[in-house]
C-alpha cells in the first residue's frame, strides 16, 4: 500500500507492505510503528521531508524489510527507534535494513540497555548506508547474521567497523580511512570492494590479517594509494585471494616490489595514469589466467621475467607507450589476445603465435607493421605446432600492410578486416584449406582488387553463413557461380562500383539466407519487384538505404518478413499506414543523399507529422544508415510521392 497519510488515517491491520510518502507533519504518525499490525512485513518511510525523528518501529514483529530514505530533518536515532528493549526483542524478524539520502543525520546512538539486548538484530543480513554525509557515530556493535553492508558516501564516518564475523561482501565507498583500521572480525568475507576512501595509501596489516576468506578484492578511485600493501604484510593470509581489480588509483607509480597472492587469478589493472611498473613476480603466480591492463598511458614493458605460464587471457589496451609485448606471450597456453590503441607497438616478438590462442583481437595499433610469422603456418612444413585459431579481428591498424604468407588456419571460424587501408589482397590460396569459415567481413579495404575472385572461392564454403561488405572500392561484380550457398546474412553496403544489377547477384539460390542489408550500390537500380528481382522467400529482414534511383517496391511473394501481418490480411487502411512507414524510410534515406526531387508523396492526412519528422532529422543531424523494409509496406507504383507544396520545404 502506498499513501500519503495523516496522524487519523489508519490502514487495515492485515496490511503485509506500506509505503509512506511525502508526509508533511513534522512527525511520523505513531501508528505506523504499532505491534497490531501484526502482518507488516516491508516499510518504506521516503522523503517526509519535516519529520525530525523517527517513530518506534522495533514493535513490529514481522517486519523483514525496512527502508528510510529522504528524512532530510533527521539529526538523532536513538533508543525510540527500537522501543521498551526490555520488554520484547526489537526488529526479530528484519532481514534488510536501509538508511538513504539522509544529509542531516549525524548519530546512530545506542544505550546500554539495547547494547546489552540479547537479540537485537538477530536476524540482519542487509545493512545499507548510503548518501549520509554527516553521520559520525557508530554502528551496531552486533550483527551475528549480517552478511553485506554497504556504506557509500559517508566521509565523516570514522568509527571502526562492528564485529562482522559472518559479513560475505563488504562495501566501502566515499568514506575515511578510519573505518578500514584493524580490530575487526572479517573472518567469513569474500568480497571487499573499496572505492575513493579519503586518506587511504595502503591496506594496513592490520587489516589485511583479518581477510582470510577473501577472494575478491576490488580497489578504486584511491588517488592517494601508493602501494597496494603495508610492508610486504598479510599476504600469508591472503592466500584465497583470487582476483584482484585496481581502477583510478594514480598515486600508483611502480608495483616492481609488491607481492602478489600466490593463488590469484584474475588480475584488472585499469586508469592508472601513473603506473610505469609491473610486479617483478608476475611470472611466478602460477594459477593467474586472465590479466588485463587498460589505460595505463606510462607502462612501456613488462617485466623481464615475462608473463606467468598459465595465463589463458591478455587484454591490453590504451597502453599508449607500451612498445614490447613479453617475450614469453607465445610459450603458455594463452586463449584470448586483445590489443587495442597501444601506438607504440611496433611488432610483435619472434615465433609463431601461442599454440592455444583461439581469439586474437588487433584494434588501433596505428604503427604496428608486423604479424607474427607463425600465424599462416598451419600446412607449413617448417611448422612446429598446431595453430588452433578461430576468430581473428584486425581494425584500424593503418600501417600493417600484409598478412604473412601462407595460409590461414583451417580452424578458423570467424576473420574480420576493418580499416586496414595499406592492407594488401586476400588471395585464394589463403583459405584453401579453410572449411570451417563461418562469419567474413571485410570493410574499407580499397586493396581488396581480387575481391570476385576470393568470392568465388566462397562458393565452396559450405559453412559459411554470414558476409559482410562494406566501402570496397574494388568490387565490381560477383561470380557467375554466385556466393556461398548457405548464408543466412549478407550485408552489401557502400560499394560505389558495384553496379551489377541485384538480378544477376543471384540471391534466389541463397535458400537459408534470413538477413539481407542493402546500401550505397547498384545507383541506376529505379524498381524493386518480384519481377525484376528474384529474392529468397526465407527472408525475414531487408533492409535498405541509400538506393539513389529507387522509386518503386512491389516484394509481395517475401511472406516471411516479420514486423506485420500477412499481406492478403491487409485492408486498404491497413496498407496506408505500412505505407507511411516505409515512405519515412525511403524519403530519409534519399534526404541523406540529398535527391530532394525523388523523395516521394506520402498520404495526405500523414503530411503534417511527417513535416515534424524532416524538422527533427534536419535540426538533430541524424544520419539513419539501414532501414528496415516488410512486404505491408508495398503500395503501386505512382501511389506514393511527396507533394510539390511539402518538397518546397526543402529546396
Amino acid at each position: 500500500m502506498k499513501c500519503l497519510c495523516s496522524s487519523c488515517y489508519k490502514p487495515q491491520r492485515n496490511l503485509k507492505k506500506l509505503t509512506v510518502e511525502f508526509y508533511g507533519g513534522p512527525k511520523v504518525p505513531s501508528w505506523i510503528g504499532n505491534p497490531s499490525f501484526s502482518k507488516m512485513e516491508s516499510l518504506t518511510l521516503k522523503n517526509c521531508g519535516k519529520c525530525t525523528s523517527l517513530p518506534c518501529l522495533g514493535r513490529l514483529s514481522l517486519l523483514k524489510a525496512l527502508r528510510i530514505q529522504g528524512m532530510c530533518k533527521v539529526k538523532t536515532i536513538g533508543d525510540e527507534f527500537f522501543g521498551e528493549v526490555s520488554l520484547f526483542q526489537p526488529f526479530p524478524c528484519l532481514k534488510s535494513l536501509r538508511f538513504e539520502d539522509m544529509p542531516e543525520w549525524e548519530d546512530w546512538c545506542f544505550s546500554d540497555m539495547v547494547e546489552e539486548c540479547e537479540g537485537l538484530f538477530s536476524c540482519l543480513r542487509e545493512l545499507r548506508i548510503r548518501e549520509c554525509p554527516k553521520l559520525t557515530g557508530s554502528l551496531p556493535n552486533c550483527l551475528p547474521s549480517l552478511a553485506e553492508l554497504e556504506i557509500f558516501e559517508c566521509p565523516k564516518l570514522k568509527a571502526a567497523l562492528p564485529r562482522l564475523a559472518y559479513v560475505c561482501s563488504l562495501n566501502v565507498v566515499e568514506c575515511n580511512e578510519v573505518v578500514l583500521r584493524n580490530g575487526v572480525d572479517l573472518s567469513s568475507l569474500t568480497t571487499l570492494n573499496i572505492q575513493r576512501i579519503s586518506r587511504l595509501t595502503c591496506l594496513r596489516e592490520g587489516f589485511t590479517q583479518l581477510l582470510a576468506a577473501l577472494q575478491k578484492l576490488v580497489i578504486r578511485g584511491c588517488g592517494e594509494m601508493t602501494s597496494l600493501w603495508e610492508n610486504r604484510f598479510g599476504l600469508e593470509c591472503l592466500r584465497g585471494l583470487e582476483s584482484i581489480d585496481i581502477w583510478q588509483c594514480h598515486g600508483l607509480v611502480s608495483l616492481e616490489e609488491q607481492r602478489l597472492p600466490c593463488n590469484l587469478k584474475h588480475l584488472k589493472i585499469e586508469n592508472c595514469a601513473n603506473l610505469q611498473r609491473l610486479p617483478n613476480g608476475l611470472q611466478r603466480l602460477t594459477c593467474l589466467e586472465e590479466l588485463s591492463l587498460q589505460s595505463c598511458p606510462k607502462l612501456e614493458s613488462f617485466p623481464e621475467m615475462g608473463l606467468p605460464p598459465m595465463l589463458r587471457s591478455l587484454v591490453l589496451q590504451k597502453c599508449n607507450t607500451l612498445k614490447l609485448l613479453p617475450h614469453n606471450y607465445n610459450s603458455g597456453f594463452l586463449e584470448y589476445l586483445e590489443i587495442e590503441h597501444c601506438p607504440c607497438l611496433i611488432s610483435f616478438p619472434e615465433g609463431e603465435l601461442p599454440a592455444s590462442l583461439k581469439q586474437l583481437k588487433i584494434k588501433d595499433c596505428a604503427n604496428l607493421q608486423t604479424l607474427p610469422e607463425g600465424m599462416m603456418h598451419h600446412n607449413s612444413m617448417v611448422s612446429k605446432t598446431l595453430v588452433v585459431l578461430k576468430s581473428w579481428r584486425s581494425e584500424k591498424c593503418s600501417s600493417l600492410p600484409s598478412l604473412p604468407t601462407g595460409e590461414l588456419p583451417s580452424t578458423l571460424k570467424r576473420l574480420e578486416i576493418w580499416d586496414c587501408r595499406q592492407f594488401q589482397p586476400i588471395s585464394e590460396k589463403m583459405l584453401h584449406s579453410n572449411t570451417a569459415l563461418e562469419h567474413l567481413s571485410i570493410s574499407n579495404y580499397p586493396n581488396m582488387k581480387i575481391l570476385p575472385g576470393l568470392l568465388h572461392s566462397l562458393t565452396t564454403f559450405l559453412s559459411l553463413q554470414e558476409l559482410n561488405i562494406r566501402n570496397c572500392q574494388g568490387l565490381e561484380s560477383f561470380p557467375e557461380c554466385g556466393l556461398a550457398p548457405n548464408l543466412t546474412l549478407l550485408s552489401i553496403r557502400d560499394c560505389v562500383n558495384l553496379k551489377v544489377p541485384l538480378s544477376e547477384w543471384g540471391l534466389h539460390r541463397l535458400t537459408s539466407l534470413s538477413s539481407l542489408y542493402i546500401s550505397g550500390v547498384c545507383p541506376s537500380l529505379a524498381s524493386l519487384s518480384d519481377d525484376d528481382c528474384l529474392l529468397p522467400t526465407t527472408l525475414s529482414k531487408l533492409f535498405i538505404s541509400k538506393l539513389d534511383s529507387l522509386v518503386c517496391l512491389a516484394l509481395k511473394n517475401l511472406s516471411s518478413l516479420e514486423g506485420y501481418p500477412s499481406t492478403d490480411a491487409l485492408s486498404s487502411d491497413q496498407g496506408s499506414r505500412s505505407m507511411t512507414h516505409l515512405s519515412f524510410a525511403l524519403c530519409f534515406s534519399l534526404l541523406q543523399q540529398g535527391r530532394k526531387k525523388r523523395m516521394m508523396k506520402v498520404v495526405s492526412a500523414y503530411q503534417d507529422l511527417f513535416f515534424w519528422f524532416l524538422l527533427l532529422y534536419t535540426s538533430m543531424n541524424i544520419v539513419y544508415d539501414l532501414f528496415y523494409y516488410t512486404p505491408q509496406a508495398v503500395v503501386a507504383e505512382g501511389t506514393v510521392a511527396f507533394s510539390s507544396a511539402f518538397t518546397q520545404q526543402f529546396d
